[in-house]
């Protein structure tokens, strides 16, 4: 069950459900992969389902081996790239592309930084992402910006543009730390709904919505997640706010209230579909407006 606040023993419950999911598909099937963990071994259960059966063992591990790590390319990785490119909307910009590429040192040290702000601002939010996040791939070209997919789970894909500072000001580290929140929400997500959805069989039949991170409509579904993840990276800013005096501040203050409102846009479009909810959807979004409130203007 998600809590829109980091719970770390309810991730560890949930991230467990997937891991005997996978399991429980490959040994149906008769695959031996004991070799295989994390997005690895959901990769292998994926290609099973899917009757891609000779890419089951293709899933060669890259990674440090410490959670939120440093992955590279690897086969298992670009297939889920391949996924995302094919899903992005007719008429969408894809000049450049989108590819997997190797993490340099600099750019190793800017993760760590990442990481050490999170541990500062929001402790518990780090520890929740290190039960969640196993790997972080590195994308290149403007196609993607980031994203997850439940068929390599436990792995992220963030752009390397996401390492720098942004014109309007704000460092990179910074940038990172907030890719890291907003695609570990959408991986905490995937693992939640599989035991306890947050929308009902009504919402099938609603018409996709316009939703603040996307240009093109949105399911519920969609929109949902969007939600969670803004008002947790609404509530990354605001403690970044009150742990860091910096020269950024402007910067941040202004990230903060653009994530706010977006935030709350996402839930007041929810509201007006609350019979698509469930239950445990429904108290997640009255989570999402606790967590918001400090914020209000």
């Amino acid at each position: 069950m998600l809590r829109v606040a980091p719970d770390a023993q309810a991730a560890r419950r949930d991230e467990e459900a997937v891991r005997r999911v996978a399991e429980g598909v490959l040994a149906a099937a008769g695959v031996r992969a004991a070799a295989a963990a994390g997005p690895a071994l959901v990769a292998a259960a994926f290609a099973v389902q899917t009757a891609n059966l000779p890419n089951v063992t293709a899933g060669t591990d890259t990674a440090t081996g410490e959670p939120l790590g440093p992955v590279g390319p690897a086969p298992h990785l670009a297939r889920s790239v391949e996924r995302a490119l094919a899903a992005r909307p007719r008429g969408a910009d894809l000049t450049g592309g989108s590819r997997l590429v190797g993490w340099e040192r600099a750019e190793r040290a800017v993760l760590d930084d990442s990481r050490d702000r999170l541990a500062a601002a929001w402790p518990e939010m780090l520890t929740e992402l290190r039960i969640c996040v196993a790997q972080v791939a590195l994308l290149e070209g403007r196609a993607i910006d980031g994203f997850t997919d439940f068929a390599t789970h436990g792995a992220v894909y963030v752009n390397r543009a996401r390492l720098g500072a942004s014109p309007r000001g704000l460092p990179g580290p910074v940038r990172f730390a907030e890719a890291l929140v907003h695609e570990g929400t959408h991986t905490r997500c995937n693992a939640a709904q599989l035991s306890s959805p947050f929308l009902t069989s009504a919402a099938d039949g609603v018409d996709p919505v316009r939703t603040p991170l996307r240009a093109d409509p949105r399911p519920l579904a969609g929109l949902f997640q969007q939600a969670v993840v803004l008002t947790r990276c609404t509530e990354l800013y605001r403690r970044l706010l009150d742990a860091e005096h910096t020269t950024a501040t402007p910067a941040l203050a202004a990230r903060r209230d653009r994530l706010s409102s977006d935030a709350r846009q996402a839930i007041g479009t929810l509201r007006q579909h609350g019979g698509s909810l469930t239950a445990h959807g429904l108290a997640v979004l009255g989570e999402c407006d606790d967590l918001l409130r400090p914020t209000a203007v």
